[in-house]
């Protein structure tokens, strides 16, 4: 399906030499346009990963198994090395909002040190806090990975089958691929694959508050604190910041420079942009190595003045 909505967005692909494979624009619920440039297949979803695993928690929080407030410390005492006050005051909201208090993200430090990633908690653990947890935010794989242990701590289940039941099925999503480390915990900050088409339907469950053919999936109460900035962002100084990197950032998921919105990003061009106002969703997925942030900005400059 295409129809002029898409018209500038794919002269732009074109015009920049963006590598993306495929785009779906719903609005009020409804598919309105979608253009493949290449065939659409399961794709790996990078970060994207990261706003699944957050429902994960909203769901399981619901359930029971533990509050946004509890200490971190209470559910990891075994892999616990070093036991700073740092580390004593850090809840599960830290983790969820990127607000850990650490310097680095241990699993980056670990790749860039060629350290193997098969005991995430190790490194987390290991690695200093500097900062009070909640006061300073970082771009933190390991934080999202804990978020995933925990689920499987908890619940008994690996975050894909804990999600299973809960969002996948009823999206109507057969069992997707989602790669876990040696202890069968997914990776929960990345690993997920799934088609454009897949994972739109996810970005429209969380503009409908978490309903999906009338049940409710994921409480509406959660997603409403996830989808509104719970730190700050200004200072977020990677090579590739933008002012769309630095509106804040709730639970696992990025606030844009474009009013009232939101989104779920991923490496190489992976976004679903949300947008309330518009009752519309924007879900891209890429392989663009040099210009991930082009692939978001065509949202701005050829797609949501036509919605």
């Amino acid at each position: 399906m295409r129809n002029c909505i898409l018209d500038d967005l794919i002269e732009s692909v074109k015009t920049q030499n963006l590598h993306v494979l495929n785009v779906v624009v719903r609005k009020d619920g409804d598919i309105i346009a979608e253009h493949d440039f290449e065939k659409e297949k399961p794709t790996l979803l990078w970060s994207v990963s990261k706003t699944f695993t957050s429902m994960g928690i909203g769901i399981a929080e619901n359930e029971g198994y533990f509050s946004l407030n509890d200490k971190i410390v209470d559910y990891f005492a075994n892999d616990i090395i070093q036991m700073s006050d740092f580390f004593k005051k850090m809840t599960i909201h830290d983790l969820l909002c990127m607000g850990t208090g650490h310097a680095r993200c241990p699993v980056t430090k670990a790749m860039e040190e060629n350290k193997p990633l098969d005991d995430i908690s190790k490194l987390f653990f290991e690695e200093p806090l500097v900062f009070e947890p909640g006061t300073h935010f970082l771009y933190n794989n390991a934080a999202t990975y804990m978020l995933s242990k925990l689920i499987s701590i908890t619940t008994g289940y690996s975050l894909k089958e804990y999600l299973m039941p809960r969002i996948f099925k009823p999206l109507g999503i057969s069992e997707p691929q989602w790669d876990s480390d040696v202890n069968g915990i997914s990776f929960g900050c990345s690993g997920l694959y799934l088609t454009a088409g897949e994972l739109s339907k996810f970005g429209q469950l969380l503009l409908n508050h978490g309903v999906w053919n009338k049940k409710q999936l994921i409480p509406a109460d959660y997603i409403e604190q996830a989808t509104k900035s719970q730190i700050d962002t200004s200072e977020f100084n990677e090579y590739f910041a933008t002012a769309d990197h630095k509106q804040g950032y709730g639970y696992q998921i990025w606030m844009n420079s474009y009013p009232n919105s939101y989104r779920m990003d991923g490496l190489y061009g992976q976004y679903v942009v949300i947008l309330p106002d518009k009752n519309a969703v924007v879900t891209y997925v890429s392989n663009e190595p040099s210009n991930m942030t082009g692939v978001l900005e065509l949202t701005w400059n050829t797609v949501v003045d036509k919605l």
